[in-house]
C-alpha cells in the first residue's frame, strides 16, 4: 500500500503533485474518505475506470451525524456536480450535510474496518485467510482502545468549547458535554457578534476547557486569558505523532488515546 498524503499534510489545504496523480492512474485499489474532506479527489476518483474505490464515507451501517452548521471542506458547489457526490446515505443526508470527521467514532471504525476488509478479499480471495485473521486482530486492538477511552473519560461531564468544530463523533460517543465553537469554517474568521456570544457563554455556563488544533489562533490565546480557561490542542489527524511505519500502523490508535487523554487533561478542574 501507498500513503498519498503525508503525516504533516491537511486535506484542508492540499494540492496534489504530478507523481501523486500518476499513482492514483496506476492504483487497482483506491481508498479514501469521501469528497466532503477529500475535495482534491473528487474530480480524479470520478474520473477511474479500472481501479476499484472504496468512498469511506458510503460504508454501510456507518453512524453519520449532520454538520451542526453549514461550513464545508469543500469548495462551494459549481452547479456541475455529479449525482455521485451529492448520493443520498442510509439516514437521507448527502455528502455534503455530512461532518466528515466520521473516523474520530469507534463504532465507524468498525464498520469501515470490515468494508475495506471485504474488499481487499474481493480483490485477492487467495489471500482471504491473511485478512481475515489480521481483521480479527484489528477488532480486538479497536475494543481494547474503545473500553480505554470510555475509562479515560467517563467522569469528564464538564461544558467545554472548540476552536472548530471537528469532535462531534467522538464527544457524542463519550457523552462529552460540547457547548459550541468559535468557528464552523475553518478558513472564515469568526464574527465579533459570535465572539461576544462565545464569552456570554464561557459566564454563563461555567466553562473552563478551550480545545483547538494546532497552531493555537490568537482568539484562543486571547479567550484562554481572558476568561481564565485551560487551552488544550488536540491532534485528530495523527500530525504530530513521530513518523515512523510504526507509528503509521497505529496511528489511529495513539490518535484516539492521545484525544482522551487530552480531554481528560482539558476537562478536570
Amino acid at each position: 500500500p501507498v500513503l498519498l498524503m503525508q503525516q504533516m499534510q491537511s486535506p484542508h489545504h492540499y494540492n496534489m503533485k504530478p507523481s501523486e496523480r500518476r499513482l492514483l492512474s496506476e492504483a487497482r485499489l483506491i481508498i479514501w474518505l469521501g469528497p466532503q474532506l477529500e475535495s482534491y479527489l473528487d474530480k480524479i476518483i470520478k474520473q477511474q475506470k479500472t481501479a476499484k474505490v472504496i468512498t469511506a464515507v458510503h460504508t454501510q451501517g456507518l453512524h453519520l451525524l449532520r454538520l451542526r452548521h453549514k461550513h464545508s471542506h469543500k469548495p462551494a458547489d459549481d452547479g456541475h456536480s455529479s449525482n455521485a457526490a451529492s448520493k443520498p446515505h442510509e439516514d437521507g443526508l448527502t455528502d455534503r450535510q455530512i461532518d466528515p470527521h466520521l473516523w474520530l467514532s469507534i463504532h465507524n471504525t468498525i464498520a469501515i474496518s470490515r468494508h475495506i476488509a471485504a474488499a481487499l478479499i474481493e480483490d485477492a480471495p487467495a489471500n482471504a485467510h491473511i485478512y481475515e485473521k489480521n481483521l480479527r486482530r484489528l477488532l480486538e486492538k479497536i475494543e481494547q482502545t474503545k473500553v480505554f477511552v470510555y475509562t479515560t473519560l467517563q467522569s469528564n461531564k464538564q461544558p467545554f468549547i472548540a476552536f472548530h468544530d471537528a469532535f462531534q463523533y467522538f464527544e457524542q460517543e463519550n457523552a462529552l458535554n460540547y457547548i459550541d465553537s468559535i468557528t464552523f469554517d475553518e478558513e472564515t474568521a469568526a464574527s465579533l457578534k459570535h465572539i461576544r456570544q462565545i464569552n456570554s457563554l464561557i459566564k454563563t455556563q461555567d466553562i473552563g476547557c478551550l480545545v483547538y488544533q494546532p497552531p493555537e489562533p490568537a482568539i484562543v490565546r486571547s479567550l484562554a486569558e481572558r476568561n481564565q480557561l485551560k487551552a488544550v490542542a488536540l491532534d485528530p489527524l495523527g500530525q504530530n505523532i513521530q513518523a515512523s511505519q510504526n507509528a503509521w500502523n497505529n496511528a489511529w490508535f495513539e490518535i484516539m488515546r492521545r484525544l482522551a487523554l487530552d480531554f481528560h487533561q482539558c476537562l478536570t478542574p
